[in-house]
């Protein structure tokens, strides 16, 4: 196990006027361990002096930049009376100070919204000094309609983010696809143990976690002192121990990363053992040689592993057949140079040369016997993006029995409507918005699910009745949005049959337990004219279309979304931005 840990940041927010922040930080602050405090950048509701221009410094909070680093300004409260004319004084002065995170509170109701998110913008563009905004709201639905209307208004900028005041009925899904980074937690929603000490119930427990996990920091409201508050949060904030797989597979959350183009390009030996590691699978996959070994009625079956690697799959073969006591003709076929010298190494010192290696692609090379079993693992995120159909329809016929079984035997892509404020931020960060016309590999965590995925195609091998198989395909799905959101691309997941009963699955519902060999496949959305996401209410109807198209030399994805009030572009014409070569 790794010893390794990780906190979210924990502050305070005291509930009594403060009438010197260096003064609350040196005192209280630093007495109750927190990281950060909550505080207000000048007294409540007070008046810039000599017409506006300044502030009297008896009405300031923050009158030094000595501890900017570790507050967290807050503002006035939006007023139509004099169209956040304080509000925007006050940032002024934030950004003067050093304040590094300054807090508005969200509007209470929908009125001037327009206005207030023009003064967001005008605040944290150009050279106003202030590059990122919090905007407070209750965690409540209505909460987040005005919050989805604010960042409509405000063109999805990166810049704003989400601070939450904590209920026992917030609706953690609906928030947690959205860039929360801070968490208020009130004093009374906190009860005392056995021994006295004050603790959240469990309900509340989870909340915080989840919110923690996504990276938002926690800060206790108290009209006391706050140090157990501060040290109990901490502890329940603090990750379990894990093992150096679970924090490997933990360090890509939310992280994009381009697809693997292993039938392009050669892997390096690290990436092999990266994927090497993920026990479930090749668990799988020898149960399923297994399963048809036992199957086959010839004296000594030809076994084949067509895309070899360095051999985890051979290995796992040779167990298959010495656990049934059958004898059989190993063969494995590898085109990387590379692996093939860790296939001899490991055929003169692990398999005592029972092995036949065969140099080359497995679409052009001519073994010296056809296989009874043909075994692969070139399945991808989204099933087919490593483009299994067009080598295993080569393999099967040039390099199987016609009476042979292929491993896997069938396999089909998946996609779902989801929601991630922190994807679709990172994917648009591309130059000239092209981020969003690439489909990625990624742990998604920071995200919701908008309606359960459905299939959009699937890949037999040998493909049924000796059929041509069809490269290219194109699926129109409809899903119902389960709750109002924001679609901002689609999840892409998939499923395979390995032999018989054997199968393996990232699908939520059916998801192979402990199997990290692929994260979701995530196809990043824009609106027809903006680079916007589209905004759907519980029980819209969304339509998703998806291509899988085909050339001579590469094979690539386009899709579309259409939903009740707006619809997507076509992503990814032609492959202009993302092919797959062959």
């Amino acid at each position: 196990m790794s010893s390794g840990k990780t906190v979210a940041a924990i502050g305070v927010e005291p509930t009594w006027a403060v009438d010197d922040a260096d003064a609350f930080v040196d005192d209280s602050m630093v007495s109750s361990e927190a990281d950060f405090s909550l505080l207000e950048i000048t007294k409540a509701q007070s008046a810039a002096a000599h017409g506006g221009l300044f502030f009297e410094l008896e009405d300031v909070v923050v009158k030094t930049p000595t501890n900017g680093y570790c507050i967290v300004g807050k503002t006035a409260t939006w007023s139509d009376a004099d169209r956040g004319a304080l509000v925007a004084r006050q940032m002024e002065y934030a950004s003067y100070i050093g304040l590094r995170r300054v807090m508005v509170p969200g509007p209470a109701a929908a009125g001037s919204l327009a206005a207030f998110a023009q003064m967001l913008l005008a605040a944290t563009h150009g050279d106003s000094g202030i590059s990122a905004l919090t905007l407070r709201f209750s965690a409540d639905q209505g909460s987040w309609r005005i919050w989805r209307r604010v960042r409509e208004l405000c063109g999805h900028s990166a810049a704003l983010s989400v601070a939450l005041d904590l209920s026992s009925s917030c609706d953690v899904e609906q928030w947690i696809a959205e860039p929360v980074q801070l968490v208020m937690v009130p004093e009374s929603m906190f009860t005392a143990n056995p021994s006295g000490y004050p603790v959240l119930w469990r309900i509340d427990q989870e909340i915080v976690r989840r919110l923690s996990e996504i990276g938002a920091a926690i800060a206790v409201q108290h009209s006391s002192a706050a140090d157990d508050h501060v040290r109990y949060l901490r502890h329940l904030t603090q990750a379990a121990e894990k093992s150096a797989d679970q924090e490997a597979t933990d360090q890509y959350r939310d992280v994009l990363q381009v697809p693997l183009q292993p039938l392009m390009n050669h892997l390096e030996s690290a990436t092999y053992e990266t994927f090497e590691a993920d026990l479930p699978k090749y668990d799988a996959y020898e149960s399923a040689i297994r399963s048809a070994l036992a199957a086959c009625a010839k004296e000594q079956p030809v076994l084949m592993v067509a895309g070899a690697g360095r051999g985890p799959l051979v290995s796992r073969a040779l167990a298959a057949a010495a656990g049934l006591a059958r004898s059989v003709r190993m063969v494995a076929v590898e085109k990387n140079p590379g692996a093939m010298v860790t296939l001899q190494r490991r055929n003169a010192s692990e398999w005592g040369g029972a092995v036949e290696l065969v140099y080359g692609d497995m679409r052009l090379c001519t073994p010296g016997a056809k296989a009874d079993i043909l075994v692969s693992e070139l399945l991808g995120s989204f099933g087919d993006n490593e483009l299994a159909p067009e080598c295993m329809d080569v393999a099967t016929a040039r390099l199987m029995q016609p009476d042979g079984v292929s491993i896997p035997s069938r396999y089909a892509a998946y996609v779902a409507p989801l929601s991630s404020s922190l994807l679709h931020a990172r994917a648009s960060k591309s130059t000239g918005g092209y981020g969003l016309e690439t489909p990625y590999v990624v742990n998604v965590h920071a995200a919701r699910v908008l309606a359960p995925a459905q299939r959009v195609w699937a890949f037999d091998h040998p493909a049924p009745d000796g059929a041509a198989v069809l490269f290219e395909r194109f699926a129109s799905v409809s899903f119902v949005a389960g709750a109002a959101s924001v679609v901002h691309g689609l999840v892409g997941y998939f499923d395979a049959t390995l032999h018989g009963s054997q199968s393996l699955s990232t699908l939520p519902q059916t998801r192979t337990p402990n199997m990290d060999s692929w994260f979701p496949m995530f196809f990043p959305l824009k609106a027809s004219i903006s680079l916007t996401p589209l905004s759907v209410e519980a029980g819209d109807n969304i339509s998703v279309s998806m291509w899988r198209r085909s050339s001579a030399s590469r094979v690539w994805y386009e899709w579309a979304v259409e939903a009740p009030t707006a619809a997507s572009s076509v992503h990814n014409i032609n492959g202009h931005e993302y092919a797959i070569g062959k």
